[in-house]
């Protein structure tokens, strides 16, 4: 072994090993100094605890001549303000709220928390529901498929909104044989919807039913039938009811090498109304034919015909008849033309009216997809 004979201290080695975290981190520092500012915008933010928001606007144009039902020219029909958000492991709740333009009015379209972990396999909803009579009864005005509504949602029904009332919803699928789908649903509400029903007492409650069958016909078709009753006190006063009966039944054909570019459906809805009044019962009815076909990906086209008594005068039946085309440039904006031509009986003699709606809908934000 060599000894050191200077009487001097060892020389130490450099301590390299020390050094190396702080070499890394600098870099670091260093190439996150570089990223952009757009770049670092890219990053998610949290966003846990908020729900996904939505607006929908429905812009609606009208020209031509209408003594019965005028409208203005130009408006702002409605805007749709969703939130939407899981609640906790166990439901979801879902929050419309809409504002019309010419009324001023603000007011929830729907507000319900849905439980979805509930024992046998039953789905449950509880606040502002739309009654689940029909099809087009549950359907948002920004998704259906014509920029008015048919004659005998009007007539009947009361007005263009329909039953939507504060209660609770149940509903559950029902064993079927292979290949058909069956759907019941139990509601009961408070018992008031503009027009039509109202509430005079606690007990004027309206319950409602609603049975859906779906099955498919092949790999491009499928069938949807279904049926709803309801029953709830009227406007003529306390002890007077009105019971609503429907069906409606859904074709839809969309082949599997073309479904982007070809698609046909074809819908009807039939209603009776029976009002009982201080002269007696009124037994109207009504209802509607619509067919759409799709020219291209984003075009369609499609024809309604829709007939319709009056709920307190079933002599007097009111027709009409439409031409509707829809263009969409993305799944974010709607336009869409319907060349109406409504025949109202009124007491004092028929009255046409003639008109051109042209309809422009557009959305921001996450909006959840409505049910098939």
């Amino acid at each position: 072994m060599e000894s050191n004979t200077s009487g001097r201290a060892p020389r130490k080695r450099p301590a390299t090993r020390g050094r190396l975290p702080l070499v890394a981190a600098s870099l670091v520092v260093a190439a996150l100094s570089c990223v952009t500012p757009a770049a670092r915008a890219q990053a998610p933010a949290g966003n846990v605890f908020n729900p996904d928001i939505s607006v929908i606007g429905n812009f609606l144009g009208i020209a031509g001549h209408n003594a019965v039902d005028s409208q203005p020219s130009l408006q702002l029909k409605e805007a749709e303000l969703g939130l939407q958000a899981i609640v906790d492991p166990y439901a979801r709740a879902d929050f419309f709220l809409t504002f019309g333009s010419t009324s001023g009015s603000v007011g929830v379209e729907e507000g319900y928390v849905t439980f979805l972990t509930l024992p046998g396999d039953v789905i449950a909803k509880v606040g502002k529901l739309k009654g689940a009579f029909g099809k087009l009864n549950t359907e948002h005005t920004h998704a259906r498929l014509f920029a008015d509504v048919p004659l005998n949602m009007t007539n009947l029904l009361g007005s263009e909104d329909g039953i939507e009332d504060s209660g609770i919803s149940v509903s559950r699928l029902i064993p079927a044989p292979a290949g058909i789908f069956l759907e019941a649903t139990a509601q009961l509400f408070e018992g008031s919807s503009d027009n039509l029903f109202h509430a005079y007492t606690r007990n004027d409650v309206e319950p409602l039913f609603h049975l859906k069958g779906y099955g498919d016909l092949s790999e491009d078709s499928n069938l949807e039938i279904g049926g709803s009753w309801t029953q709830g006190t009227n406007l003529n006063g306390p002890g007077f009811r009105t019971s609503l009966t429907g069906i409606d039944a859904t074709f839809r054909w969309k082949p599997l090498s073309r479904g982007l570019y070809r698609s046909l459906l074809v819908r009807g809805e039939w209603t009776l109304s029976e009002k009982e009044s201080p002269t007696g019962t009124v037994r109207a009815e009504g209802y509607y034919l619509l067919a759409q076909y799709q020219l291209d990906r984003r075009w369609f086209a499609g024809y309604r015909h829709d007939e319709s008594d009056h709920a307190d005068d079933a002599s007097l039946r009111d027709r009409g008849n439409s031409l509707i085309v829809t263009y969409w440039p993305s799944e974010f904006s709607e336009v869409r033309a319907q060349a109406r031509r409504n025949v109202y009986d009124l007491p004092t003699g028929k009255s046409t009216a003639t008109e051109l709606l042209v309809q422009l809908q557009f959305s921001i934000g996450a909006h959840g997809a409505h049910s098939f």
